[in-house]
C-alpha cells in the first residue's frame, strides 16, 4: 500500500511538470510570435471592407476607437472598421473644428457659438456659447473645454455635455497676453493654457495650470500653477497624459508633472527649425529641417523627456502623427509607417489621393480614406 502511494505522488509531480514545462513553451512561442508580428514589414495590401466617401465640404477626419469620422460644415458621420455608420449627426457649421478622446467626440464651429458632442450612440449634448470659439477639446466622459475670444477678453470654460458650467477663467488679453493654445486632461478636470504677452518690446509666455477637480478647491482661482517663460515662444501645450503636459517652444519642449498641481520635469532645446511636433499618450518629439527643406530629422521622447529615436528621413510628408507604437506619414499619394524603433514597417504608393490613414488594430489593419471610399485595408508581405 505505501509503494501504490509512493507511485501515486510520483505521477502526480510528473503530470505538473510536464504540465509547467508545456505551458511555458507555449508562453515562449507566443511571445517569439507576437514579437514577430509587431516587427513585421508589409509590401502590399488588399481591401477587407469599404463604404462610399464624399468630402463635399469637408472639415476634416478623426482616428476614432476602432471607428473614423468625417466632418464637414454641415454634419458628421462615424464608421466602424465594417463599414457600418454608428453615427450621422447634421448641422451647418462655417468652420468646423474637432477633437476626439475615447467615446467621444466634439465638433465645434470656429469663430461661431455653436458646439455638439457625439458619443458611439449618436448626439450626446449640444451647447450655444457667448462668445466666438477659437478651439474645442473632449474628455473621456464628454466634458469639454472651449477657448473663446472676444475684444480684448478670452474665455476658457469646461462645460458638461449635459449643459453644466464646470469652470471658467477669464483674461484681459492686454494685460494677460493672447491665447495661444489650451488643452484639457483625459479626466476632464485640468486645463493648461499658453499665453503671449508682449510688454515694452519683451515677448513673455504665460503658462497656467488650472484643477476643477476636488483638489483645485483649495487653490486660489482654481490656478494649480504657472510659469513665465521669456527664453522662447510657446505656440502649443497639451496634455500627453492625464497627469503629463507638454508646452512646446519654438525651440524644444517643456514637460510637466500635474497629478494635481503641475510641475516643471524636464526642457529640451533643440537645434533647427521646427518642421512638425508629434505627440500621444506615450510619447512626444519633433521634426526638424537641419541644411534646408528635404533634410528631415525626427527626434521622439518618451512622456519622461528621454530621447528614444533619432532618425533621418527620406520621405517628404504633408501630413505626419504618432498613433500607439507607430510613425504614420503621407503625402497625395504615397506613404510611410515607421515603428518608434525606427524599423520601416510599410512603404506604399497608391493610385488614388490619401486623405487619411489610421491603424484599426496597430498591428495589419488600418482605414485607408480617399475622395471616393473609405476602406478597410489589411497589409500583406
Amino acid at each position: 500500500m505505501r509503494d501504490y502511494e509512493e507511485r501515486k505522488r510520483r505521477h502526480r509531480k510528473r503530470r505538473v511538470i510536464i504540465f509547467a514545462s508545456l505551458l511555458v513553451l507555449i508562453v515562449i512561442m507566443g511571445a517569439i510570435y507576437l514579437i514577430r508580428l509587431f516587427n513585421r514589414s508589409y509590401q502590399n495590401y488588399q481591401v477587407m471592407d469599404r463604404v462610399t466617401n464624399t468630402e463635399e465640404h469637408l472639415g476634416g477626419y478623426l482616428e476614432y476607437k476602432d471607428a473614423v469620422v468625417r466632418y464637414s460644415r454641415d454634419g458628421a458621420v462615424a464608421v466602424d472598421n465594417k463599414g457600418n455608420f454608428l453615427w450621422n449627426g447634421s448641422y451647418e457649421m462655417a468652420e468646423p473644428i474637432a477633437d476626439s478622446c475615447k467615446d467621444y467626440v466634439v465638433i465645434a464651429d470656429k469663430g461661431g457659438k455653436r458646439v455638439h458632442i457625439f458619443n458611439r450612440e449618436g448626439l450626446a449634448g449640444s451647447l450655444t456659447m457667448n462668445h466666438p470659439i477659437v478651439k474645442a477639446e473632449v474628455a473621456k466622459q464628454g466634458v469639454v473645454a472651449i477657448l473663446m475670444m472676444e475684444d480684448d477678453i478670452s474665455y476658457v470654460e469646461v462645460w458638461s455635455k449635459e449643459g453644466n458650467l464646470l469652470g471658467e477663467k477669464v483674461t484681459n488679453m492686454i494685460k494677460y497676453g493672447y491665447p495661444m493654445d489650451i488643452s484639457l486632461s483625459d479626466d476632464g478636470e485640468k486645463v493648461a493654457a499658453t499665453y503671449l504677452n508682449i510688454n515694452k518690446g519683451e515677448i513673455t509666455n504665460n503658462i497656467l495650470f488650472l484643477n476643477y477637480g476636488e483638489t483645485g478647491k483649495n487653490f486660489t482661482d482654481r490656478t494649480a500653477g504657472a510659469l513665465i517663460y521669456n527664453n522662447a515662444i510657446v505656440p502649443r501645450i497639451t496634455f500627453l497624459d492625464n497627469d503629463t503636459v507638454c508646452a512646446f517652444k519654438e525651440d524644444g519642449f517643456l514637460i510637466f508633472t500635474m497629478e494635481e498641481i503641475a510641475e516643471l520635469a524636464k526642457e529640451e532645446t533643440v537645434e533647427g527649425k521646427i518642421k512638425s511636433v508629434l505627440h500621444n499618450e506615450k510619447y512626444t518629439g519633433f521634426v526638424l529641417e537641419e541644411n534646408n527643406e528635404s533634410d528631415l530629422l525626427l527626434l521622439l521622447y518618451d512622456l519622461k523627456g528621454n530621447k528614444v529615436l533619432d532618425m533621418k528621413l527620406d520621405f517628404e510628408y504633408e501630413s505626419i502623427y504618432l498613433s500607439g507604437d507607430e510613425i504614420i506619414m503621407y503625402d497625395d499619394l504615397s506613404c510611410v509607417i515607421y515603428k518608434v524603433d525606427g524599423n520601416e514597417k510599410f512603404r506604399y504608393t497608391f493610385t488614388t489621393n490619401i486623405s487619411a490613414l489610421y491603424p484599426i488594430n496597430h498591428l495589419d489593419r488600418y482605414f485607408f480614406v480617399n475622395p471616393q471610399e473609405i476602406q478597410e485595408i489589411q497589409l500583406v508581405e
